[in-house]
């Protein structure tokens, strides 16, 4: 286009100008002018800025015979703004994984909860008359030791760096600013089967903000482990 508007403007200044000299001249400030043109629109030119996206991460996967214990990707490498959505594609089989960072080794929390309780406090099953019992340990002055799973992993939770303890619904959707001591998914299990552990979810997905290498396992498998690489 800039070529078409060159060569019309030279035959228009060729038609006007008589004299040689003064053709020459006026070319010369009409290439300048042009030069000129060009470099303004390049540089004023606004740059495109990448759109932050979303990655998938499979937690596990297989089947009710073989389930397999493992992130797919295990190291993934994103930019500052994108989010990383993990899921639970095993196939007919209930087994629960979870989505935690320990960022502060003080509040890596285990699966089991010991918690005291009244040796006077009475358990109902639930459904009524299933074969389901309350672990309880004997203790003394009055109290028992119920063993139950922990909340901290069971539930989405975060801990911040001031220590606030926050609970999210299942399939959080959380942003992760880096100076957090313990974040988690809770349990998430396959799309369906989540009625086997009322109160979880499916999917748990973070939006990362700074830079930096993230690692996280599954607190129910902790040989399962995976990265997340957050660039600039």
């Amino acid at each position: 286009m800039m070529r078409d508007v060159y060569i019309s403007l030279i035959l228009l200044v060729r038609q006007m100008a008589s004299n040689q000299v003064l053709f020459g001249v006026i070319i010369l400030v009409c290439m300048f002018a042009l030069a000129m043109l060009t470099t303004s629109n390049t540089l004023s030119a606004t740059p495109t800025t990448a759109a932050p996206k979303t990655i998938k991460v499979a937690a596990g996967g297989g089947n009710a015979s073989a389930p397999w214990t493992l992130f797919v990707p295990q190291k993934v490498t994103i930019n500052a703004g994108d989010s990383i959505l993990w899921y639970n594609p095993t196939v007919e089989a209930a087994e629960p994984h979870t989505v935690t960072f320990v960022l502060d080794n003080s509040t890596f929390a285990g699966v089991a909860s010991p918690l005291a309780v009244s040796n006077m406090t009475v358990f109902d099953a639930i459904p009524p008359g299933s074969n389901n019992e309350p672990l309880l340990i004997p203790g003394e002055s009055g109290t028992n030791t119920l063993l139950g799973i922990n909340a901290r992993t069971f539930n989405p939770v975060t801990i911040d760096s001031q220590d606030r303890v926050q609970f999210m619904n299942p399939n959080a959707n959380y942003s992760i600013a880096g100076d957090e001591k313990y974040v988690n998914s809770g349990w998430f299990l396959p799309e369906g089967l989540e009625k086997q552990y009322p109160g979880t979810g499916n999917t748990f997905m973070a939006t990362f903000e700074e830079p930096g290498t993230y690692d996280y396992l599954c607190i129910l498998h902790p040989w399962m482990v995976g990265t997340i690489e957050v660039v600039q």
